[in-house]
């Protein structure tokens, strides 16, 4: 028999559920278009970074191939599984709060960010930055339950999660802070020798996942290719984009104002610093600085998404105030008692209203809208290749092949047009040669952004793709399902009989 605790738990973890599945018909976010076309290569039998270009860290593309055996378009069965293991998580958050902050912390904790919408939005999405969250929770709570049961098994168990998490986004660094701020705070014992010892343990089972991975990519001959997909080409893109002071904090304040009780509340939490939560405090106060300077401020170029990461310890800090106050409020006027669940949820969700409607329909499609988009590209194109300068979610839609690519002395294919535009990947030789490559290949048309269309007309590097496109093919037609910029693309058809 279930008691009270446990059936009110599960409760809120079926709506949070549910709040997560009502955008699952959503529209393939960019990237993880990116990470989606990866997965198919790599199912079709190409290997990562040496046979099909990758400007991330692996795991994402790796999982995704799991998906492709239940069919040629396996966004449903890829999206139900993210959900679930999005509701895996939070219950190990709740755990994790109960053991730093108490039960009236964990509940408010796990309600915060049950609900937050930016995380309800991503959490369908095959995306690192989804998963970030997800992967610190699970480090930290192994982590510290190691310590709290003095058992090097579990931090053994932190440490290989740790290697999954590096292998899905490189700011997994920034998840070593935390972690020696939790052992001088909550190590059964502070000493020269334990400390090495665990954090020895701790480096073994990150080893005993980073290194089988690293000499397997070795063995398949791609681990210098693989350093340079993720660094060079990245950092390259990163520093041409304007992200200034400005920038981020237009970010910052976007976010305020999707979910604002989430972000204010954890001011309360200084006032918390004499209590006796306050290691927990002073380790969540950690691990925040490290996530925000790590992935906010470090970090060359930020996206909106960044802040996924953060969103955890926001959400302890914000519990831990709400549920001291709550105690206090109780404690003095017990009568408020009977309406205080109700009370609280009103205020949380009260607090997560205005955010503007276009973050629920990123991108502004729904799933059968992109299929549309597809069939329309299969009309134009009825040859096997496609060179496809939009979401790179396309090539799986419409089954179309990607053309390979020259980067020096090596063929490989590339999925994603920025890569090939912004991010260096290419120079002029390169290009030049990648479009004489191409005349010879079996492309039937090109699909572009317009904003990609202008960087062709304005980039000397795209010099030759742009006389290819003028010399082989026909007057561009606009393709169009709606408003969203996501919505519409040009599509080029190739001329027939061109010598």
């Amino acid at each position: 028999m279930l008691n009270k605790q446990t059936l009110v738990l599960i409760s809120i973890l079926l709506a949070a559920l549910l709040a997560r599945a009502w955008t699952i018909n959503y529209g393939t976010n960019v990237d993880e278009g990116v990470y989606w076309v990866e997965a198919r290569e790599l199912y079709n039998g190409s290997v990562i970074y040496r046979d099909t270009q990758f400007n991330k860290t692996p795991l994402v593309a790796l999982v995704g191939t799991v998906f492709f055996p239940f069919g040629e378009a396996p966004m449903y069965p890829m999206r139900v599984t993210m959900l679930i293991c999005s509701i895996g998580a939070l219950y190990v958050f709740f755990r994790l709060a109960q053991h730093l902050f108490g039960d009236a912390a964990a509940w408010a904790s796990l309600i915060l960010l049950s609900f937050e919408p930016f995380s309800c939005i991503w959490a369908k999405y095959l995306h690192t930055s989804t998963w970030a969250p997800w992967f610190e929770i699970g480090v930290v709570y192994l982590f510290l339950s190691g310590l709290n049961k003095n058992s090097r098994k579990w931090i053994f168990a932190s440490g290989v999660l740790l290697g999954f998490y590096a292998l899905s986004k490189q700011t997994a660094i920034y998840a070593v802070p935390p972690a020696i701020a939790a052992w001088f705070l909550f190590s059964p014992e502070i000493t020269f020798k334990r400390f090495m010892q665990d954090g020895a343990t701790w480096a073994g089972g990150i080893i005993a996942v980073m290194g089988p991975f690293l000499l397997i990519i070795t063995a398949l001959g791609a681990i210098a290719q693989m350093w340079f997909d993720i660094f060079t080409a990245h950092t390259i893109m990163a520093q041409a984009k304007y992200h200034d002071f400005i920038f981020r904090w237009y970010e910052w304040k976007s976010i305020i104002n999707l979910s604002p009780l989430l972000w204010i509340a954890p001011l309360g939490t200084l006032v918390l610093l004499r209590s006796n939560r306050w290691r927990g405090l002073a380790f969540v106060l950690v691990w925040l600085a490290s996530d925000f300077l790590g992935n906010l401020v470090l970090t060359s170029h930020v996206w909106r998404h960044y802040f996924l990461v953060v969103m955890p310890p926001v959400a302890l800090l914000a519990g831990f105030f709400l549920g001291w106050l709550w105690e206090k409020i109780t404690t003095y006027q017990p009568k408020l008692a009977a309406f205080g669940w109700g009370a609280g949820i009103f205020l949380i969700a009260a607090s997560m209203i205005g955010w503007p409607s276009n973050d629920w329909s990123y991108p502004g499609l729904s799933l059968e809208q992109e299929r549309i988009l597809a069939r329309h590209v299969q009309r134009y194109c009825p040859e096997p290749m496609l060179l496809n300068l939009t979401n790179p979610a396309l090539y799986v839609w419409s089954g179309k092949e990607i053309p390979p690519a020259f980067q020096g002395d090596r063929q490989v294919k590339i999925p994603f047009f920025m890569t090939i535009a912004g991010r260096g990947y290419l120079n002029f030789d390169d290009m030049e040669r990648t479009v004489e490559y191409w005349k010879s290949q079996p492309i039937g048309a090109i699909a572009v952004y317009d904003k990609f269309l202008r960087q062709i007309q304005e980039d000397p590097v795209m010099k030759p793709l742009q006389d290819w496109m003028l010399e082989s093919f026909e007057p561009p037609q606009r393709v169009a399902v709606g408003q969203s910029y996501y919505g519409w693309f040009f599509v080029f058809e190739a001329k027939q009989n061109v010598d």
